[in-house]
C-alpha cells in the first residue's frame, strides 16, 4: 500500500461502488439484468462525481457473475477516479468476497475473476495512495447502491419500450457485459470466442505487463492471440511490446542475446548475428565480436559489452573500463546482494520472498542457494529448501499490499 507525501497537497477522496444483478419481468419474460453504481466524494462529502450503468446477462449466468459485476464496477469507479485526476482514493465497499480477492487471502479459480483481478492491481498502481474499507452495514454504500438500481430499471424499461422486433446488429461481450456493434468484437481464429476490442486491450495489456503472450480469456481455454487480429485495437506502443514478446519466445533461452547499446538493446538470436557478422567486412573468425544486425556496432558475444580490442575477455573483465561500466556495475551490485543467475538463460533472480526453489521465465528450476538444477520439481542438492524469514516477509507483504 502506497502513503500520499503530503495530505494538504493530496486529499483522500472516498470512492463508493455497488454491482448488483437482478431478475427482471420484461414483456412477461424474466430477463437478468447487472447494475453499477459509482459515487466519488470528496473530503467533506460532496459528490463530485456520480455513475449509474446496466447491461443485460446472458441467459442462464453463473452465480459468479454476481462478483464478476462487483469487480467490473471497482474497475469503473477507480477509472473515474483516474480520469478525475485523483491521486489519494478510500475505496468503500460492503462485498467481503472482493475484499478477500483483493487482499490475496482468497484466490479466485474462474478465469474472468483472475483477470479482472490483474487488472485492478494494475489500475491501483496508478494512485500514490489507495486504501480498502470494507463495511459490513450497506447503508454506507446507498448512494452507490441506488444508482446500481435505478440503473438496472431503466435498462429494462428500455428493454420494454425497445422490443419492438427490429433487428439490431448488437452482440454482448461476456466479459464487460456490454452490447456492441458486432464489428467492434474479435473473434478469437482457434476457438472463436468473441469479446469486445475494448476488453481485449485491457487483458492484452495486463498479460504483456506480467512478460507474458495473450492467450484467449475463455476459462481454460489456450488458444494463442494473434498479433494481426490484435492489431485492430492495440496502440502502437502495446503493438511493438507484443511483437517483442513474441520474437523472446520464438528463441530458445540460451540462444537470446541483446545488444549491450542502452540506445539500442536489439534481440537477436546467436545465430543470426552470428551470421550477419560473418557476412560483414569486420568479421574476426573466433574471437567473440559480434555486430548488431540493428545498430552495425560492434560488441564481445562472451561478455555481452561493447567490443574491447586488444584484450582478452578475462583481462577486460578484471580491468577498471569493466568494472565502471554498467554490466560491471550490475554484476557487482548482484553479487552484493546474493543474487543469482539462471545458467540457462543467464537471467538474473533476486529471492524478495517465499522458498529457494525457483522457476526462472525461461522454465529452468534451480536451488537459489547453490544453483542446483531442480528435476520434476525435486532439488538435487541437500540445500534446505526455504528461510523462515522469506516465508513471514512473504505473508507481511500480503497483507500489506492488500
Amino acid at each position: 500500500m502506497k502513503t500520499c507525501s503530503s495530505l494538504n497537497d493530496q486529499m483522500i477522496y472516498m470512492v463508493y461502488f455497488k454491482g448488483l444483478v437482478s431478475d427482471e419481468i420484461v414483456m412477461n419474460v424474466k430477463m437478468s439484468f447487472a447494475g453499477i453504481g459509482v459515487a466519488i466524494c470528496d473530503p467533506n462529502g460532496s459528490c463530485v462525481f456520480e455513475l449509474p450503468k446496466s447491461f443485460l446477462l446472458e441467459a442462464g449466468y453463473r452465480g459468479s457473475e454476481s462478483d464478476v459485476v462487483e469487480l467490473n464496477a471497482l474497475i469503473e469507479a477507480l477509472n473515474a477516479a483516474d480520469d478525475l485526476g485523483l491521486k489519494c482514493v478510500r475505496v468503500i465497499f460492503d462485498s467481503s468476497l472482493v475484499n478477500q480477492y483483493l487482499t490475496g487471502k482468497q484466490q479466485p479459480t474462474n478465469k474472468k475473476i483472475v483477470r479482472l483481478v490483474d487488472q485492478l492491481n494494475i489500475i491501483k498502481r496508478k494512485f500514490s495512495y489507495f486504501d480498502l474499507f470494507l463495511v459490513s452495514d450497506q447503508n454506507y454504500v446507498k448512494f452507490a447502491y441506488k444508482l446500481a438500481k435505478d440503473a438496472i430499471r431503466s435498462e429494462a424499461t428500455n428493454w420494454a419500450d425497445n422490443a419492438s422486433g427490429e433487428t439490431i446488429l448488437l452482440e454482448q461481450c461476456t466479459i464487460c457485459f456490454e452490447y456492441v456493434d458486432n464489428g467492434q468484437m474479435l473473434s478469437v481464429n482457434k476457438c472463436l470466442h468473441r469479446y469486445c476490442f475494448s476488453c481485449m486491450r485491457k487483458h492484452v495489456e495486463a498479460k504483456l505487463l506480467q512478460g507474458k503472450l495473450p492467450e484467449c480469456p475463455y476459462e481454460k481455454c489456450k488458444s494463442e492471440l494473434e498479433i494481426e487480429s490484435c492489431k485492430k485495437f492495440l496502440t502502437s506502443e502495446l503493438y511493438d511490446i507484443m511483437s517483442l514478446r513474441i520474437k523472446e519466445a520464438s528463441i530458445p533461452p540460451e540462444q537470446k542475446v541483446y545488444c549491450p547499446f542502452s540506445t539500442c538493446s536489439h534481440l537477436m538470436s546467436k545465430t543470426e548475428v552470428q551470421q550477419y557478422t560473418a557476412t560483414s567486412s569486420t568479421a574476426t573468425q573466433g574471437n567473440g565480436m559480434i555486430k548488431c544486425v540493428k545498430c552495425n556496432r560492434l560488441f564481445c558475444i562472451n561478455c555481452k559489452v561493447p567490443w574491447h580490442d586488444n584484450i582478452t575477455c578475462s583481462d577486460y573483465i578484471q580491468s577498471f573500463l569493466y568494472q565502471s561500466s554498467n554490466e560491471g556495475k550490475l554484476r557487482s551490485l548482484a553479487s552484493q546482494n546474493r543474487w543469482r543467475q539462471c545458467v540457462k538463460c543467464s537471467n538474473l533472480v533476486e529471492l524478495a520472498a517465499g522458498c529457494y526453489h525457483i522457476y526462472c521465465r525461461c522454465g529452468y528450476e534451480f536451488c537459489y542457494i547453490c544453483g542446483s538444477q531442480y528435476i520434476n520439481k525435486t532439488p538435487t542438492c541437500k540445500c534446505p529448501l526455504w528461510d523462515e524469514h522469506y516465508i513471514i516477509y512473504a505473508a507481511q507483504n500480503m497483507h500489506q499490499n492488500g
